[in-house]
């Protein structure tokens, strides 16, 4: 479908599709942001420089960007999706069904997935472990370390569940809140698998398609980048060949935020560079590579 007729079609269901509030949650999640990527998701690009790698990309691209945005914040809507529609661009919003006014702003999640956004699964309740410096935020009903194995994959097929009906999608990735894979019985990793077709950690660095653990995704944070250093980041991807995916949380306002200006100007660099990168969301680039193992 081309973009000027989804466009339309968004239009159309803006006009004529409301919403009634729905509660779906006993207790709101507390506001505090959410301790994403710690001290190595700061390094930069460059000083995580690897070698490069022999995959091919759809169209010969050098290089495959993956931008996603955690916590179903009102910025993303107010700023992210915008810029990138605006040049014909995706990205992954990772949603937790408990946070940020989902139901308010549900039809604008769904007119986002319409224009090929993933929506991508971020647990319900945004739970994260407590026991961890700087964690006084996290409530104790939403301490992951007194969740079980089985509560925590409830939580997952609740939540698919929720945005299969606001995109109607049955395949999705998936990000680990706070970066967090273990609860107090374990990791989480294996059991997830089922549920999702890759997940989004939060360590540093590039990923090479000929060398992924899909449930292991490299990312690097973008909070309170420049724009030259997100730049810079994608840049090291195409000098390698790989996938890079940035991690977002507020653009131009909420918390954890990149500049509103810096993130317009990375979407501006990705569109003038189309041909060097192939910007697609992470449920998109998993699946090209798993039908196209290397050789």
């Amino acid at each position: 479908m081309k973009f000027s007729t989804k466009v339309s079609r968004i239009t159309n269901i803006a006009k004529l599709t409301k919403f009634t509030k729905v509660s779906f949650v006993a207790s709101l999640l507390a506001t505090a942001p959410c301790n994403a990527a710690g001290s190595s998701a700061e390094t930069t690009a460059k000083q995580n420089a690897t070698e490069s790698s022999t995959y091919t990309w759809p169209d010969k691209h050098k290089a495959a960007v993956v931008l996603t945005y955690d916590d179903t914040l009102h910025s993303q809507l107010d700023y992210a999706v915008p810029q990138l529609n605006q040049h014909q661009l995706v990205g992954t919003f990772y949603l937790s069904g408990a946070r940020g006014d989902l139901d308010l702003r549900m039809h604008e999640w769904r007119a986002a997935a319409i224009l090929g956004h993933e929506l991508g699964n971020h647990t319900l309740y945004h739970p994260c472990r407590k026991s961890l410096p700087n964690r006084d935020w996290v409530q104790p009903f939403l301490d992951l370390d007194q969740y079980t194995i089985a509560q925590y994959s409830e939580e997952l097929k609740t939540t698919n569940t929720l945005l299969q009906a606001i995109d109607g999608y049955t395949q999705r990735t998936f990000a680990y809140t706070c970066g967090d894979t273990t609860v107090k019985n374990g990791s989480v990793v294996d059991a997830i698998k089922p549920l999702v077709t890759a997940a989004r950690d939060v360590i540093a660095g590039t990923n090479d398609a000929n060398n992924i653990n899909f449930y292991k995704i490299k990312s690097f944070d973008g909070a309170n980048k420049s724009a030259q250093q997100l730049i810079d980041m994608v840049a090291q991807a195409q000098q390698n060949n790989h996938l890079v995916v940035l991690l977002f949380h507020g653009v131009g306002g909420d918390y954890l935020d990149v500049d509103a200006a810096a993130h317009q100007q990375l979407v501006q660099y990705l569109a003038d560079n189309r041909k060097d990168y192939w910007v697609t969301t992470l449920r998109d680039a998993v699946q090209y590579i798993k039908t196209n193992p290397v050789d």
